[in-house]
């Protein structure tokens, strides 16, 4: 069985940074066991939002996250990671790094919204989706998606509308290999690939 949930916009939450240097929309998050959970627990291992940057400044530190960045809104932004070269992103493009490393953020031009997925590394592995449209689940897979324009969601004979600046989470259950097909639309979208036991 396969469990979608609609989530519009209206309903993300918002907070501010731990650093207090923007503010962050969350979408959801959840444990790898499939259960989602509430913004009032804090014992997640993937959380999944959505964040306005105004003004230059360091990211919060996430010890033992993968983080993965996707520019959604504005002129792009200049990170540093671990004092490195600067890294310059547009428009669609994303970044995924360390939650540990210490990260400078220079906007290019005005504030930018930016989707964020986090995901603990000790139990499950990110894995970007970009903007390819098929998308495929393994066994207790966890699908998150941010329509960038409305899109239309294919999952065997059911059509699903997302509305622009609306996410969807998809878990995939016990279904092994279960796919979904983009027919309309842009969309940014990841997998939290639960790790197997030890």
């Amino acid at each position: 069985m396969s469990l979608w949930r609609l989530i519009p916009a209206r309903d993300f939450r918002p907070m501010p940074w731990r650093n207090g240097g923007g503010t962050t929309w969350e979408i959801t998050r959840g444990r790898v066991d499939g259960r989602v959970q509430g913004p009032s627990d804090s014992d997640w291992h993937w959380r999944f939002s959505l964040a306005e940057i105004a003004a230059d400044g360091p990211f919060s530190a996430f010890p033992h996250k993968d983080r993965l960045l996707t520019v959604v809104r504005g002129e792009g932004i200049r990170l540093t990671i671990d004092g490195g070269e600067p890294r310059r992103l547009g428009l669609g493009d994303c970044i995924q790094f360390e939650g540990e490393a210490a990260i400078g953020c220079k906007l290019v031009a005005g504030p930018t919204r930016d989707l964020n997925l986090m995901v603990d590394r000790r139990v499950a592995r990110l894995v970007p989706g970009g903007e390819e449209r098929r998308i495929a689940a393994e066994e207790d897979d966890t699908i998150v998606l941010y329509a960038l324009e409305e899109v239309v969601l294919r999952v065997a004979a059911e059509r699903l509308v997302v509305g622009a600046g609306d996410a969807i989470v998809w878990n995939s259950g016990e279904v092994l290999g279960a796919k979904a097909e983009i027919e309309r639309g842009r969309a940014v979208w990841a997998r939290v690939a639960r790790l197997a036991a030890p």
